[in-house]
């Protein structure tokens, strides 16, 4: 299966930007415009229980970052601050001055760095169980590439591919099964190479960036949001020692202007497993 075959549950537009990427990308609805950013190894379908409600209240832009889904796959550095620029001008393509962003896992590290970098355009943060609260040391980056190399996503068979789709959720929803069929199916795509080096790439650019360190500086509204049987963040490769709840407090304790709402009996995918109590928290949160 090529990318571009990948069915997703939304019309898509595809949109050159100042840089020359290609950026898939949603545009539903009106009203205050919210840039949705998906987290490492994802797409745009890690939103499809969220955008059509949402759509009702906001402008709906949920983007496949370079190197992931629909958009075009030419290699690059996988920093959170390449990442943030290419929001910056996908918005500016579409006329689109200030907004709102929501992001997860590793997107929520983008809007975090998008916050640091251009605080005058960001209004509103929805951060869903986000990187960039934590510090690794050299020792802890390494052991992390090595296990997130290019040649390991390569060599993953079916079994470690469900696998590493499974452990985003407490209870896996038998609807979210095409995660695992795309990812099984991209394998034979010529592009598959590239995407796979740029989400190890990806993986360094959480660890290697400033953002945990720079928390403090953030005065943009935030929302949190928190799944209490998250097993992705925390990394419990190399910090298995710590809980949501210490990343929580890290969060708590770091950002100024920030409401937290945690979710009993939910992983690492709250807006896929509680989409409707995280549709009514983020419209309730945005509309404020």
């Amino acid at each position: 299966m090529d990318f571009q075959e990948l069915q997703y549950p939304f019309e898509i537009k595809k949109t050159e930007i100042a840089t020359g990427e290609v950026i898939a990308h949603t545009d539903m609805g009106d009203g205050e415009p919210v840039v949705f950013i998906h987290g490492l190894g994802s797409y745009i379908p890690a939103w499809s229980k969220n955008l059509d409600e949402l759509s009702e209240h906001f402008r709906c832009i949920a983007l496949d970052l370079p190197g992931y889904g629909k958009s075009s796959k030419e290699l690059h550095p996988g920093t959170m601050e390449y990442y943030s620029e290419v929001v910056v001008n996908l918005t500016a393509e579409l006329g689109i001055e200030k907004f709102s962003v929501c992001g997860h896992s590793m997107g929520g590290t983008i809007a975090l760095k998008l916050a640091l970098l251009h605080p005058e355009k960001i209004n509103k943060m929805v951060l869903i169980a986000p990187g960039g609260a934590e510090i690794y040391t050299e020792e802890e980056k390494h052991a992390v590439q090595n296990y997130l190399s290019r040649g390991n996503i390569l060599n993953h068979n079916n079994e470690q591919i469900a696998q590493n789709v499974l452990v985003n959720f407490h209870f896996f929803p038998g609807d979210a099964k095409f995660m695992i069929d795309d990812r099984i199916g991209i394998r034979d795509s010529k592009d598959f190479v590239a995407h796979a080096e740029i989400v190890a790439r990806s993986a360094v650019g959480v660890m290697n960036s400033d953002v945990p360190l720079r928390l403090s500086e953030i005065t943009t509204p935030t929302l949190l949001l928190f799944g209490t049987e998250d097993r992705m963040i925390p990394n419990r490769l190399v910090h298995p020692q710590l809980t949501p709840e210490d990343v929580i407090t890290i969060f708590r304790e770091s950002i100024k202007n920030l409401e937290i709402k945690t979710i009993g009996e939910c992983g690492h995918f709250v807006q896929f497993e509680y989409p409707s109590l995280f549709n009514k928290t983020t419209s309730h949160f945005l509309l404020r």
